[in-house]
């Protein structure tokens, strides 16, 4: 008689496959864009900080950012001259609620003080960057 202790290969691929059905079902699924608004929020606030210092660096400065919410764009310009273009991913969706320009004077003062809001249209998750009047301090709320 022979003594059989082992598994056969049938046993195997059976096992195998049950826990690759568990895995499956009990991993959860990793959004890609995780992180994605955090980063543009602070791309955005970069890009306001840097506009609001040539206003105050140059006293005649011209720049500005152009924001265009039919096509989730804006722009860091300077006169006519585009200098940076900012698109958002189809997903989301950015909005102003002053205009769809802000600029600064010699001073730092925003001149549309607002704010941006983006919007993550998959999960209804929102982030809003303030611009305060009069100080022109860009604050990232939660």
């Amino acid at each position: 008689m022979r003594n059989n202790s082992g598994f056969t290969l049938i046993e195997m691929v059976v096992t195998i496959a049950l826990i690759s059905v568990v895995l499956a079902v009990a991993i959860p699924k990793i959004d890609i864009d995780f992180g994605y608004m955090d980063k543009m929020a602070s791309e955005f606030v970069m890009d306001v900080r840097y506009i609001q210092t040539e206003h105050m660096k140059v006293a005649d400065s011209n720049h500005e950012i152009k924001i265009y919410k039919n096509t989730n764009t804006y722009e860091v310009r300077q006169n006519l001259n585009v200098e940076k273009v900012v698109r958002f991913k189809e997903r989301f969706s950015i909005m102003y609620n002053n205009g769809g320009t802000i600029s600064f004077t010699n001073t730092g003062t925003p001149i549309n003080a607002g704010t941006l809001t983006i919007m993550d249209k998959k999960t209804m998750e929102t982030k809003k960057i303030s611009i305060v009047p009069g100080t022109g301090r860009t604050i990232i709320l939660e």
